[in-house]
């Protein structure tokens, strides 16, 4: 069983403007560039340092993250790996002593960031500024894929992660709407909608709504990280209180003309459906929401009675009400990452 109080010794290493943290484990030494002979190969090698009698192929950091190949740098440092008996090695640009970070700020990868992010990293690690994303050293070793299926060690047991996000869904609950979430017995008899500020204009105006028991908080101006290889609907992870929250535009998701984030525009933090599929809720944020609203149920609506041009099976419903399209998302399907959503009646 994962000790949760245990603390993990991590190396932070830098890549341009971006920090990461990997494993002090598979750190096997640091080498200056100046040993560094160059040669491009096939598996995308920059060239060869000598670690004892041994050469050893080296890749840039950079070209396993963004796949920039771009010209080898005769800057930054050299980390050498080692996996049983294997060296390979990486370049970055500076490589920092390591340190212990307590498991308590460190978070798997939601699904929803970590499903076509290849492997690259594992978790996500909460420190006072924002997020820092946690290499997976074992899909960097040569060789290794975004279908392998090598073990992953895991940062966190997902009990003690569940029951911390269990605590913040139960602060919030109890949070005065722009930081109010709506509680109690009422939540159950009420929706939150909201617009979108889409990129292009709507030829008809659509709404969204989420009960009001997924609907947590309105926040704004909160750090992002953004995960590279992450699908294009995912701008990043928001640090919301001490977690990473995947920030999603909801409308590029669906299939609408996009509504991304734009520095200042607020979050709508939301869970996913308590108790479905035997499973707590995950949470995440709908980026670039508009015209926030509280409505009481029961209200007067009817089926859409037209075939929409987009994902409508990412839906749980479409209804006109009044004159105004109303969508209501499936976050369950978003958080796990679905293509598909079952049908559901409000």
């Amino acid at each position: 069983m994962i000790n949760s109080a245990a603390n993990q010794r991590l190396v932070r290493c830098t890549v341009g403007g971006d920090t990461f943290f990997l494993d002090s484990d598979w750190l096997d030494s640091i080498q200056v560039i100046e040993n560094l002979y160059p040669s491009r190969s096939a598996d995308g090698s920059i060239g060869w340092i000598r670690r004892f009698d041994e050469k050893v192929p080296v890749f840039r950091l950079a070209d396993q993250i963004y796949g920039n190949k771009a010209s080898a740098s005769r800057q930054g440092v050299i980390m050498v790996l080692r996996r049983n008996e294997k060296l390979w090695a990486m370049v970055v640009d500076k490589v920092a002593a390591a340190g212990d970070i307590s498991a308590e700020r460190i978070y798997p990868l939601p699904a929803i960031a970590g499903a076509d992010a290849g492997g690259i990293f594992s978790s996500a690690i909460v420190d006072e500024e924002g997020i820092i994303l946690h290499l997976s050293a074992e899909r960097l070793e040569p060789g290794q894929t975004a279908s392998s299926q090598a073990p992953r060690k895991q940062s966190l047991g997902a009990p003690a992660v569940f029951s911390r996000v269990r605590t913040s869904i139960a602060r919030a609950a109890t949070a005065p709407v722009e930081t109010e979430a709506v509680s109690g017995q009422k939540a159950g008899l009420q929706l939150i909608t909201f617009s979108l500020l889409h990129e292009a204009a709507l030829e008809h105006p659509v709404r969204f709504a989420v009960t009001a028991s997924q609907a947590l908080e309105i926040a704004s101006g909160l750090p992002i990280t953004p995960v590279p290889h992450a699908p294009a609907f995912l701008t990043g992870l928001a640090k919301w209180r001490s977690m990473p929250v995947p920030v999603v535009d909801l409308a590029a998701w669906l299939g609408l003309p996009p509504a991304p984030f734009q520095p200042g525009s607020r979050l709508l933090i939301c869970r996913g459906t308590t108790g479905r599929n035997h499973r707590d809720a995950g949470l995440l944020a709908v980026a670039s929401v508009d015209d926030i609203r509280k409505l009481d149920l029961p209200i007067d609506y009817k089926p859409w009675p037209k075939k929409v041009n987009w994902n409508s099976s990412l839906a749980l419903g479409i209804y006109r009400t009044e004159r105004t399209m109303m969508v209501v998302p499936d976050l369950d399907a978003i958080l796990s990452f679905q293509s598909e959503a079952p049908a559901y009646a409000m």
